[in-house]
């Protein structure tokens, strides 16, 4: 076990659990560390974000435990609801169904569950994927900020003869995905896999993961997946509700007011 991470982490639980502000000397006697030690700590935390200086030499825990805590739980929930309606989908479509978030740019994939057709697409649960070239992933990158698009598809790696590996082709492509609220890969990553996708909002009215199908192209082409989508949109909207997104907050997911201030219809918990 590394002492300076350990003792670091002290000085951070320590701050956290203080209903009010803390001085390095109560915090040096409340760890158990020099005086200089947790001044260097905290200068640390403040450089990275995890404390502030609230003035008269005192010091706070920042709202960034409460950001990472929260990505945390409201993973494990979105995991938990989802279920059902994963379930649903996979018996309504007979495709691979997949949960996934965004993380730097890639998919992780949170859950899924096997076509129950011989042929089917291969993803690994808990396996990562480019997000600018998959369905679950284009159904949440549309719906950040541009400056995201940009330092994703920076250095984009062309997959194949569909794959969109520019902004301005993103661009045009988010806008068409946050109007219909879903996203299709037309075998953009893979060639012989086609899939679609469906956000999913927080509380907040956040988007904070995906559901969405996969199939193979002999199996799944452009006809098929417009057929399918109300069925994935209608599951995620469900799920969204679930999280705590409003009837409003849904509506208008995806439109300028959205992105620039949130919409929630009451407090939860996991938001």
């Amino acid at each position: 076990m590394d002492k300076s991470v350990v003792k670091a982490f002290n000085v951070l639980e320590v701050l956290a659990r203080s209903e009010i502000p803390m001085g390095v000397t109560a915090l040096s006697e409340g760890t158990g560390l020099g005086k200089s030690n947790v001044h260097r700590l905290l200068q640390t935390f403040i450089e990275l974000g995890y404390v502030e200086a609230s003035g008269s030499g005192n010091y706070r825990a920042s709202l960034r435990l409460w950001e990472y805590g929260s990505l945390v739980v409201s993973r494990l929930n979105v995991r938990q609801m989802a279920r059902p309606m994963m379930e649903d989908l996979a018996r309504i479509t007979r495709e691979t169904v997949h949960l996934s978030e965004l993380q730097r740019g890639e998919v992780l994939y949170l859950d899924k569950i096997e076509s129950s057709e011989p042929v089917r697409a291969y993803t690994q649960l808990g396996g990562r994927a480019p997000a600018y070239c998959t369905a679950t992933g284009k159904a949440m990158l549309a719906f950040e900020d541009p400056g995201v698009w940009r330092n994703t598809l920076a250095d984009a790696e062309v997959f194949t003869q569909k794959t969109i590996s520019t902004v301005e082709r993103f661009e045009t492509e988010a806008s068409r995905i946050r109007t219909q609220k879903y996203a299709i890969n037309r075998g953009e990553w893979r060639a012989d896999v086609l899939g679609l996708a469906a956000p999913i909002a927080d509380g907040n009215g956040k988007v904070v993961a995906a559901i969405g199908i996969s199939g193979p192209a002999s199996r799944l082409d452009a006809q098929e997946l417009e057929t399918i989508a109300p069925n994935v949109v209608s599951q995620a909207k469900q799920l969204s509700l679930a999280m705590g997104a409003s009837e409003q907050a849904w509506e208008i997911l995806g439109s300028s007011a959205s992105l620039s201030k949130p919409i929630s219809s009451r407090a939860h918990s996991a938001a």
